[in-house]
């Protein structure tokens, strides 16, 4: 239900872009991108749609050729690639994912940002229904209100196209995996146009008894109400069920001090345990164009998400000779969440002392209802696991009615804010960027045991400088701030309250032909306050954080986009340092990253298409020191031959040197990333 409002004034952006007016009979049809990076132009920075080029902030666009060519079915397998992104995948099923040394909270879809209130992703979203991710590293959260100074997730949907586009496709995988894809899009009429996407996608993983399925569907569609106003609706619907899944994960050392180092495919939930996750999403769009200077838009959100599980979780540490010393105890856990979210605003254009400037104007309104329950079967205690711990054997579980006192949340959040946004061209090469969002938050209810309320007002500024050196050559600099309430408890299970932020960013960009690739270097910094740092489960299994004061500097250097016909390489150098007062913080966050991918056409033979991914990041270790993981490589190798127009087929070929790596130390367990496997994939488009 949205309740109150209250004022909120928002945000900036970037470079020089118009509202142009929309033509008589102009479509939205996208055309197809087979080049690395971003095209076009893009809002996730702001609601001034610029290039990467014209932004202040590094920005990373993951096409649609890159998730095909390299097989990023899931969202996790596109950040996992993306420079300058860690996906520490701490559970088969749940996922944090960090840039610049803090998690990343703050995800959009089409430029319109969702309020998140959990720091943890749950199940494996699919990428059937996008055309790209993109991706602005720092504060970049003024759309949304709510935000760590990390980084910007947008995923921006497929859309319906004027002429019939059509395809399918078929991969078969390592594990008996097996997954299908189609995709149509076309035009109803001179006035509709619609767009729908299915994908199932059905196998097991490497670890032992562990399955999962994914049920996705997508439908779209656009209306031209009149010359100068569309209305666009869409649904989508995600499921994904898995088995045999991870609550926690392995023991990395045992009781002498030396270092566990089982088999890749070890896993110790039995097969009993599932975690299903399901995401609906509907739209609705309404753009109106004001005249030639202004255009109106409208956007609707409302998003149901449910996770559902029977969970059994092993801790403490074995003995090297026996494998004995573990124990467990099982939980079935039950999360609902359900969000409208609001956002209209105007933008256009305006004439200032002879010059044309930018500007924006919104309001949005987002009201969200976590529920959780967790049901332990813990009274007793468990018993000591015997030495065949990681078979499966441990029988299934009854669960007890929760005790909605100690065992559940409730929370409604609500946000309300206003803001604004102006690119002021001072000079043909100098604009400025100036913003500023003021969000109103209340949050009511309790979680675990201990009341959940609190509420916050502040607003958040944003500056921005770009200066053109020369036509391709620009320098830049941004400033901003952020802030988030957290749903996390302290040990006396009250809130931990809202973290704060800020990050400033000085860069350099280059772009290359015809701006169909840029090289962005850029040096950061940011720092949060009161930022929930987890410590411990007590003994009903909750989990407990406490506050910390941290910053992060440090360098990035990105190149995405096409350098020559037929060659696109996609790159990225991060170099960071976190701290927590001035002691080194947050260590299974790798400080140094590298990530490279290329694709080549052979001028030989023009229908086979080669490339390769790597990604190397050096030593990460436990937040007590306790173990260390090694500096490691990850190569991945893909092909594409075009039989004809209509019919290809792919190759990809992951972890070439099968490197055996742990997929995260966020916590003091892990588990084995994917040893060396192959897919295959058969592609028709019409």
């Amino acid at each position: 239900m949205i309740s109150r409002l209250s004022p909120l004034v928002a945000f900036i952006c970037l470079t020089t872009t118009s509202v142009a007016f929309a033509e008589e009979g102009t479509s939205s049809k996208l055309e197809e991108t087979f080049i690395y990076g971003e095209q076009g132009k893009t809002d996730t920075a702001t609601k001034l749609e610029l290039s990467i080029f014209e932004t202040p902030q590094t920005v990373t666009a993951v096409s649609r050729a890159q998730l095909d060519e390299f097989a990023l079915t899931s969202i996790s397998d596109v950040l996992n690639y993306a420079p300058g992104i860690t996906v520490e995948e701490v559970e088969t099923n749940r996922t944090y994912y960090t840039a610049r040394g803090f998690d990343i909270v703050n995800f959009q879809y089409d430029g319109v940002g969702i309020p998140f209130i959990s720091g943890l992703n749950l199940g494996q979203q699919d990428t059937a229904i996008y055309e790209k991710v993109e991706i602005v590293k720092g504060s970049a959260g003024l759309i949304t209100g709510l935000a760590n100074p990390s980084a910007t997730i947008n995923y921006v949907r497929k859309r319906p196209t004027d002429d019939l586009q059509a395809s399918a496709a078929l991969s078969l995988g390592q594990w008996q995996n097996k997954r299908a894809e189609v995709d149509i899009a076309t035009a109803l009429s001179d006035s509709v146009r619609a767009r729908a996407v299915v994908a199932y996608d059905n196998g097991e993983t490497h670890l032992d008894r562990n399955k999962n399925t994914t049920q996705l569907g997508y439908g779209i569609f656009e209306f031209d109400l009149s010359d100068n106003t569309m209305l666009t609706a869409g649904y989508s619907y995600d499921r994904n069920e898995s088995k045999g899944v991870l609550w926690g994960a392995l023991p990395l050392l045992y009781t002498d001090g030396s270092r566990t180092n089982y088999d890749v495919s070890t896993s110790n939930a039995p097969d009993w345990t599932f975690a299903n996750t399901t995401q609906k999403q509907s739209f609705a769009e309404l753009e109106h164009h004001i005249n030639q200077n202004w255009t109106a838009h409208l956007h609707l959100t409302h998003n149901q998400s449910t996770y559902d599980s029977n969970l059994f979780y092993v801790y403490g540490t074995p003995e090297r000779e026996t494998e004995v010393g573990l124990f467990g105890y099982a939980s079935a856990y039950e999360r609902d969440e359900e969000q409208l979210n609001v956002d209209l605003f105007v933008s256009g254009d305006f004439s200032l002392f002879e010059r044309n400037h930018q500007l924006v104007l919104g309001y949005s309104d987002s009201d969200t209802n976590l529920a959780e329950a967790s049901h332990y079967n813990n009274t007793d205690g468990f018993p000591v696991l015997g030495a065949d711990w990681a078979k499966g054997n441990t029988p299934a579980m009854d669960f007890p009615d929760h005790d909605p006192a100690t065992s559940s949340t409730d929370i409604d959040l609500s946000q309300k804010a206003f803001y604004v946004a102006a690119r002021l061209n001072v000079l043909d090469n100098l604009a400025l960027l100036l913003g500023a969002r003021n969000t109103e938050l209340e949050q009511t209810g309790v979680s675990y045991g201990g009341e959940s309320n609190a509420s916050a007002n502040k607003t958040v500024p944003y500056f921005g400088v770009t200066y053109a050196l020369i036509d391709s050559l620009m320098l830049y600099s941004s400033y901003s701030e952020v802030f988030k309430q957290q749903t996390w408890v302290n040990s006396e299970l009250q809130p931990l309250g809202a973290t704060v932020g800020a990050s400033s960013e000085l860069g350099l960009k280059k772009s290359f032909n015809d701006e169909r690739s840029v090289l962005t270097l850029a040096a950061f910094s940011s720092e949060q306050s009161d930022f929930g740092v987890f410590v411990a489960r007590n003994e009903s299994g909750i989990a407990i954080y406490r506050t910390a004061e941290l910053s992060s500097s440090g360098y990035e250097l990105e190149f995405s986009g096409e350098v020559t016909d037929g060659l696109n390489i996609g790159a990225g150098l991060t170099v960071l340092d976190i701290k927590e007062d001035d002691e080194d913080a947050r260590p299974f966050i790798p400080t140094q990253l590298l990530k490279f991918s290329a694709s080549y056409v052979l001028p030989s033979l023009p229908d086979l298409k080669i490339g390769s991914s790597v990604k190397w990041q050096n030593e990460t270790t436990t937040s007590d020191g306790s173990y260390t993981q090694d500096a490691f490589t990850l190569l991945d190798i893909a092909a594409h031959y075009q039989i004809n127009a209509q019919l290809s087929v792919s190759l990809n070929l992951e972890n070439l040197g099968n490197e055996k790596y742990l997929n995260s130390l966020y916590w003091s367990q892990a588990y084995f990333g994917e040893p060396r496997n192959m897919s295959a994939t058969v592609r028709w488009k019409l």
